[in-house]
């Protein structure tokens, strides 16, 4: 066996790596799992996490607690924040040119009190400019959601249908994730354009930030070859496969991407629903806080937000799946590769 019963290592937890320490260690003939998994596998403890995910893994989860590995950790953490980061400046963006238009209408409809023809309205104006660009620079955008308790109890029985259980939400969803934002969008559109167009834009980051951020932070582990499955089917060829030739003229015009099956490829949210929307907004505020969204910015989009999840409650029987899926013994092994 590589690793023995109280070695400290490094464990691969999602597309991130975390320090452990091995509790057990057995090499499976296939009998005694309900998977048929075979080979050297660990049941590992997680430094700082609830026993409550203590689990068994195969070793090509596991790496040496070495200097160079703990320099592997660490690079790995840095660029999931930065594609994170990346991702959700994208998605901010729509909610900033939102608020950025209430402002300019705000502006356009009264003025300053001092006046901006005066002397010392025009340095008044300029100091409070100055101390307004200096507390915006040093405060992180702060983003505070309050879910309702119906929807705290959704993610509970999420989390246990999945991790506990190793059950699957059934893909694709009907309705999707495309399709709850539009009704809600239907809804709840305001009567006057300019209203009408900041939901459209805040719920167009909302769902871009879904469609950037599913793979890297919205899965469980048991999900991830799921995922892996229906992209095969429905989304584009992973990015490790080898490049075809470009094509040039009408040929390359006429291209469009096609999947597997030899249909237009479709994004996360097309496939996913309500169950894997609801753990967006979980991490949100956090995401949030690496933007430069101003206050009005984050009062916009908390608004927004609030409004949505009232909606996902009310309408949460309808929306949310109400049986999970048993996977085929098939996957589970490929699981637990």
């Amino acid at each position: 066996m590589q690793y023995q019963p109280e070695e400290k290592v490094l464990c691969f937890h999602g597309p991130l790596m975390y320090q452990a320490k091995i509790l057990m260690a057995e090499d499976w003939k296939g009998t005694e799992n309900q998977h048929g998994a075979v080979g050297p596998h660990y049941f590992v403890h997680y430094q700082g996490w609830k026993k409550t995910w203590d689990e068994w893994v195969p070793d090509a989860r596991l790496l040496k607690y070495t200097d160079e590995n703990l320099a592997r950790q660490k690079a790995l953490v840095d660029a999931h924040k930065a594609e994170a980061a990346a991702a959700a400046a994208v998605a901010a963006a729509h909610a900033e040119n939102a608020a950025s238009r209430s402002k300019t209408d705000a502006r356009h409809k009264g003025g300053s009190a001092a006046g901006p023809g005066t002397a010392s309205g025009r340095r008044g104006s300029k100091r409070s400019r100055d101390a307004s660009e200096a507390d915006d620079h040093e405060r992180k955008p702060d983003l505070r959601l309050v879910l309702p308790e119906s929807l705290k109890s959704q993610l509970v029985d999420d989390w246990e249908n999945i991790t506990r259980k190793e059950q699957l939400v059934p893909l694709p969803r009907t309705p999707n994730v495309k399709q709850i934002l539009q009704e809600f969008a239907e809804r709840h559109r305001p009567s006057d354009a300019r209203s009408s167009h900041v939901l459209s834009e805040v719920l167009a980051g909302l769902q871009l930030y879904f469609d950037k951020s599913l793979a890297q932070n919205l899965l469980y582990r048991f999900e991830r070859e799921q995922y892996v499955q229906m992209r095969k089917l429905h989304g584009p060829q992973p990015r490790d496969e080898e490049p075809k030739p470009a094509r040039r003229g009408r040929a390359a015009q006429q291209e469009v991407p096609v999947n597997a099956a030899g249909q237009l490829d479709l994004e996360a949210s097309d496939m996913y629903g309500a169950e894997h929307l609801l753990r967006l907004f979980v991490n949100l505020p956090d995401i949030v806080s690496h933007t430069s969204m101003d206050p009005a910015s984050v009062s916009l989009l908390r608004d927004h937000v609030h409004a949505f999840l009232a909606f996902l409650a009310q309408e949460q029987a309808r929306l949310f799946c109400q049986a999970y899926q048993e996977p085929s013994p098939a996957y589970h092994r490929l699981h637990s590769v």
